[in-house]
């Protein structure tokens, strides 16, 4: 089979040796300048560790390395020694790190190279492709030629960091390329990078998230903070509570749009100015509205089946103030959130 062959039908190694050995030269190459920015939501591929983020440790330089390499700048207080897999002089990674899908899309192949597992994904319909390597572990499942049929949503981790056995020094850190249009027509993606998300992994946003803790929101006209942004398309269950009195106010679920059916509850100009009139919310499930300022918000991630079940859950537990369906006839046993 040609390498035209391989690569067409999804061949991951064909594609990471092609897109070095191009017969294109780096003149022809799509400028990073010239890109602005890529259409839909875009994460950095590496998630936060600790609340540090990470950063670009080896970037973009044709032909040799048509990607950036990602890790965390070193502290002092860090305890890697360099030399190690999990630090250089100035940067380091820990171990079992999670790799993240930059942007919504589709599985193309996810398989063993000699440089370490790597993972396609194809961000159709638009005409972009990101390529990772370097992973000792897959979390998706392993395919070639779009066979897994798998999607993934920006964020959702793709597999745990790791080197590449053919590096002398076996320094853990994630190689990270986007390509325009071919395989081959990799451009820098750092620029772009600057204008992207940084988030937390799945371990880290259940402790903040689904740990029974409550946090303002802040007053209205301000924007929302940035853990209630983030819950854009995801599913789960959430508690309003009064930020005095503590009094559990509300309950209610989401198995998509978070981040819409929550914040529906703080649009109080909606109501003022009828937009629910003769809609749900003119009850008490699901759309009463309060005052950002004088409410706190406890929020839980699940999968989209399991968001209802749990609702139906803390409704039980905690006998919220403005649900009206679910509500215990007996006194509640379990007053702790989540």
């Amino acid at each position: 089979m040609s390498r035209l062959a391989w690569l067409a039908g999804g061949g991951v190694l064909a594609t990471y040796l092609w897109s070095r050995n191009s017969p294109r030269s780096a003149s022809s190459r799509t400028p990073a300048a010239a890109i602005a920015s890529l259409p839909g939501r875009w994460v950095w591929p590496v998630a936060t560790w600790k609340g540090r983020e990470p950063t670009v440790s080896n970037g973009f330089t044709l032909p040799r390395h048509a990607g950036v390499d990602i890790m965390f700048a070193r502290l002092p207080a860090d305890s890697f020694k360099a030399g190690t897999p999990n630090a250089s002089k100035g940067f380091v990674m820990p171990d079992n790190h999670f790799a993240l899908a930059a942007s919504d899309g589709r599985v193309r192949s996810a398989k063993q190279t000699p440089r370490g597992f790597a993972v396609v994904i194809d961000h159709g319909p638009r005409k972009v492709t990101s390529f990772y390597t370097h992973l000792d572990k897959l979390i998706v499942a392993p395919t070639a030629h779009y066979a897994s049929k798998q999607t993934v949503r920006a964020g959702e981790p793709i597999g745990t960091i790791g080197f590449s056995p053919e590096d002398p020094e076996k320094l853990r850190h994630l190689h990270f390329e986007i390509w325009l249009g071919k395989p081959f027509d990799a451009i820098d993606p750092q620029p772009l990078m600057k204008k992207w998300e940084r988030i937390a992994p799945p371990g880290e946003q259940l402790v903040v998230r689904n740990g029974g803790s409550y946090r303002a929101i802040g007053d209205r006209g301000e924007p929302y903070p940035q853990w209630v942004r983030d819950l854009k398309d995801r599913a789960g269950v959430y508690i309003i509570r009064d930020l005095e009195t503590h009094e559990v106010l509300y309950v209610g679920s989401s198995t998509g749009r978070f981040y819409d059916t929550l914040t529906r509850h703080f649009q109080v100009w909606r109501r003022w100015k009828g937009f629910w009139k003769g809609q749900f919310a003119e009850g008490h499930d699901p759309g009463l509205t309060y005052d950002r300022g004088r409410v706190e918000v406890s929020v839980r991630l699940t999968r989209p089946d399991r968001a209802l079940d749990e609702e139906a859950r803390l409704i039980q537990r905690l006998r919220p103030r403005d649900n009206l369906i679910g509500q215990p006839t007996d006194a509640a046993d379990d007053q702790v959130p989540f």
